[in-house]
């Protein structure tokens, strides 16, 4: 009799033991995301409001940003756990100490990403902007190649112009508007938007001069500790891709809600154009490592501000398993 009891107290314990274990396993995972205003946000927007994040079992609580290095800091301050930087903040972020990692490549932006004047403007080069005053975000790739890159080859040296610093690209058109720089870069979707509304007009994007890819990055305490959370996203962020990809006057549509959900009304066919300059090329190459390595060794040498002291470990920095696992069955 006591065997019997014994049995059934072990067997019961076993039953409550395996449900508890089943409905933990089915407690859905979660991440905190920074999601991009500018159109390198596209793809988390996509999976967000097409539900491909809840239909891999993940929750995802998100907040804007405008500049990939506010969400780099947010990271830092422990607010969110994925975002999406240039590689500009991701290295200085490295050398810093900030504990993450890129997992995938979000975008290739420079052709999204413009120098522009008013349409008015007399200024028909960026060689004609000597002695103008050129609206820039400071710490970013943008103001990066732009001095680095975009204004040498055009004969144009430090003395020749001068910067103005701003930060939220939601604030560059208006200060071209009010005349107090000549010229900015800008990019999508607002390109695009304000050329249609006959603002603007684009000089030249940034393609011939550098890819401008903006790096995924998570932080190393997910990874570590829900890395099936950090596999869940990048899943349901390569179906967003494939949707921008195989489906782009869809994708216009579902970006429109988002233009509308800030305050922005923006025909389909301006998003449509605004997308299509962007490229979704998710790996992390030997090409694009090749490029960090060159950035930083730039940025070490005192390229732009001379901002890093020494070169990153870039090897410890960069995960390429999780998007491989994330693929599979996609």
């Amino acid at each position: 009799m006591k065997r019997g009891l014994a049995l059934a107290i072990v067997l019961t314990l076993g039953l409550v033991l395996g449900m508890a274990a089943a409905a933990q396993a089915q407690k859905p995972l979660k991440v905190r995301l920074g999601l991009h205003t500018a159109m390198m946000g596209a793809p988390d927007v996509m999976a967000i409001r097409q539900g491909y994040y809840k239909q891999e079992g993940l929750e995802v609580e998100w907040r804007r940003f405008a500049l990939g290095k506010e969400g780099r800091d947010a990271m830092i301050a422990g607010a969110i756990d994925i975002n999406a930087t240039a590689p500009t903040p991701f290295l200085i972020g490295l050398e810093k100490g900030v504990p993450y990692t890129a997992v995938a490549v979000n975008s290739l932006f420079c052709g999204s990403n413009h120098v522009v004047v008013l349409k008015t403007s007399d200024i028909n080069s960026i060689a004609q902007l000597k002695g103008k005053k050129i609206g820039l975000p400071k710490g970013t790739i943008t103001e990066y190649v732009t001095l680095t890159r975009i204004l040498p080859a055009n004969g144009l040296k430090p003395g020749d112009y001068e910067i103005a610093n701003i930060p939220d690209s939601k604030d560059r058109i208006p200060s071209l508007v009010a005349k107090a720089i000549d010229a900015v870069a800008l990019g999508e979707p607002l390109v695009s938007i304000a050329e249609h509304d006959g603002l603007i007009r684009p000089l030249e994007d940034f393609c011939k001069y550098d890819p401008l890819p903006f790096m995924l990055t998570v932080t190393n305490k997910i990874i570590q500790e829900n890395p099936d959370a950090v596999v869940a996203y990048l899943r349901g962020w390569l179906r967003a891709i494939k949707l921008l990809k195989e489906q782009p006057q869809k994708a216009a549509e579902v970006y429109a809600e988002e233009q509308k959900a800030m305050g922005r009304t923006v025909t389909l066919a301006v998003l449509d154009k605004a997308l299509r300059r962007m490229r979704w090329e998710p790996e992390i190459t030997p090409q694009m490592e090749k490029y960090l390595a060159d950035q930083a060794k730039d940025l070490v040498a005192g390229a732009g501000e001379g901002r890093l002291k020494a070169i990153p470990d870039l090897p410890k920095a960069l995960n390429k398993e999780l998007l491989q696992k994330a693929k599979v069955g996609l």
